[in-house]
């Protein structure tokens, strides 16, 4: 086995310093100086106690100006809502004062009472089954056509009920501000909206019982027209207005007053020939288109119209404005005609 032997090697130390300086761009930096006797070499007066002290740049001060700020504006935020706390917990509300969805105490009477106003929940708000109408500014009852969930929230006294919504009970209808029955019907003593009687039918006296759209009313407990100016149409089975003169008709009842419907033609020629039903006058009077009436016809010696001889009693005729016989004829007061001389 060899002896392990060491040989001498020597170390040399050089004095010179290598300084590289950080460059400020991305390029490798290059060496300065290698001789510390340069005058690039850097020498620092360690004896200098402002060699280590940095100037901010301008970014830096307006980063702390901009902190500061902030720090100021935060500090007077966070003093008004502390301000605003303090002040609403010293603030005493009084009673009936809140209107509604006001925040109030629960429990407490700063609700309106006479809106109906409780607050059982933070806010002023309405018992159940109300509900805020802000028309009346007060909880009511919901009206027509409202949404509902339960017919207690609807309003009974004018007899709604909730169907999803509010509406008529019975079959009624709305009208403006209730439910009442539709045209043409009654309600009946079972509350119930019933078909009205037609003519002729037995109704109670003051009721509305007979059927309005046919143009009846209850007299002497029977549904009739007023006669006055209508008749009962039985085809149409509805009061119409009465007829005037030459108007088809059925009944004397269809016409006017002191018309009559003849089922004879040529009953008075007053002024015109008409046919059967058909509205006319009766042979003692005529047809005044001046009154829409039948008036009397003058007897012998009255005045007539010119050129007009039904103005006259039938036999007599118009002589210059006065009714007289025609020639070879009398008068005979008790034929209330003229009759032949003889």
């Amino acid at each position: 086995m060899k002896k392990a032997t060491i040989t001498q090697k020597n170390i040399q130390f050089h004095n010179d310093i290598q300084i590289r300086e950080i460059p400020r761009n991305e390029s490798e930096p290059e060496i300065i100086s290698s001789n510390i006797n340069e005058q690039s070499s850097w020498d620092p007066d360690l004896t200098n106690t402002n060699a280590f002290n940095k100037q901010p740049t301008q970014f830096n001060v307006v980063i702390i100006v901009i902190v500061v700020v902030g720090i100021v504006l935060v500090g007077a935020i966070i003093g008004t809502v502390v301000g605003v706390i303090l002040t609403q917990k010293t603030k005493t509300v009084a009673d009936n004062s809140l209107t509604y969805n006001e925040a109030c105490t629960v429990g407490s009477n700063q609700c309106i009472s006479s809106q109906n106003l409780s607050c059982s929940n933070g806010f002023c708000s309405c018992s159940s089954p109300y509900s805020w109408n802000s028309v009346t500014t007060s909880c009511t009852y919901l009206t027509y056509n409202q949404s509902c969930t339960a017919s207690n929230q609807c309003d009974s006294t004018v007899d709604l009920t909730c169907t999803g919504t509010c509406t008529c009970n019975n079959l009624k209808v709305w009208n403006i501000s209730t439910c009442v029955c539709p045209a043409g019907t009654f309600l009946n003593s079972s509350n119930i909206c019933q078909t009205g009687y037609t003519v002729n039918q037995s109704c109670t006296m003051g009721s509305n019982q007979c059927d309005s759209t046919k143009g009846l009313y209850c007299n002497n407990s029977r549904c009739q027209c007023d006669y006055s100016t209508k008749y009962w149409n039985i085809n149409f089975l509805t009061c119409n207005s009465r007829l005037n003169y030459s108007e088809m008709c059925v009944y004397d009842s269809d016409c006017l007053p002191t018309l009559i419907c003849p089922t004879v033609p040529g009953v008075c020629n007053c002024s015109r020939y008409l046919p059967d039903l058909v509205c006319n006058c009766d042979n003692t009077k005529y047809y005044d288109p001046m009154t829409l009436q039948c008036v009397n016809r003058a007897t012998y010696g009255g005045s007539c119209s010119a050129s007009a001889n039904y103005t006259c009693l039938l036999t007599l005729y118009c002589n210059a404005g006065t009714c007289a016989c025609p020639t070879g004829t009398t008068w005979v007061a008790a034929n209330t005609a003229c009759v032949t001389s003889g």
